[in-house]
């Protein structure tokens, strides 16, 4: 991004690791599109909403055999097809989309760097590492998330945490 968010927002360019290319751009768009320095827009600390945050949890082993049908049933309804095709339509295989979990995998597999076994376990690998990431995101001990274990009930006490208006943040809640 050779120095365009440091001019737009030296705050965003401090934080933001330079090799971070996909969050630089993120910045970039946010800023330009807003007019707003991205820095200060992610310095808001008051909801402008009333808010009711839920958060489901599985048992981890739950989910990583959920990870792994996903996987499966990826690949037998066509994932690999699908990749081949943006690839034979010319998309480049280090685009920032292709990045993303299991698309790097595959096409690390279709250009014969690694076989289908490798690429599946690969992505299997990585999106477990998504998952135990996004439970330390979500930290189960925060007082303004509603964490329910999912099975049957959950969705009646959704129900119940809905209706009760003492569960929502209200409006101009500090959020952090």
């Amino acid at each position: 991004m050779d120095g365009r968010l440091a001019i737009l927002d030296s705050a965003s360019a401090v934080s933001i690791d330079a090799r971070n290319v996909r969050r630089t751009i993120r910045a970039l768009e946010v800023t330009l599109r807003s007019g707003q320095r991205f820095s200060e827009q992610r310095q808001r600390s008051y909801s402008p909403y009333s808010l009711l945050i839920i958060g489901l949890k599985r048992p981890r082993v739950e989910l990583y055999q959920r990870v792994d049908e996903r996987i499966e049933v990826m690949l037998a309804t066509g994932f690999i097809a699908e990749v081949q095709a943006m690839l034979d339509k010319g998309y480049m295989p280090n685009l920032p989309t292709l990045s993303a979990i299991g698309y790097r995998e595959i096409v690390a597999y279709l250009q014969g760097e690694i076989t289908l076994e490798e690429a599946k376990a690969q992505m299997k690998r990585q999106t477990r590492r998504f998952v135990r990431h996004q439970g330390a995101w979500f930290n189960e001990k925060d007082p303004k998330i509603h964490w329910l274990d999912v099975g049957e009930g959950t969705v009646t006490q959704i129900e119940a945490l809905i209706q009760n208006p003492e569960n929502w943040l209200m409006l101009g809640t500090p959020l952090e």
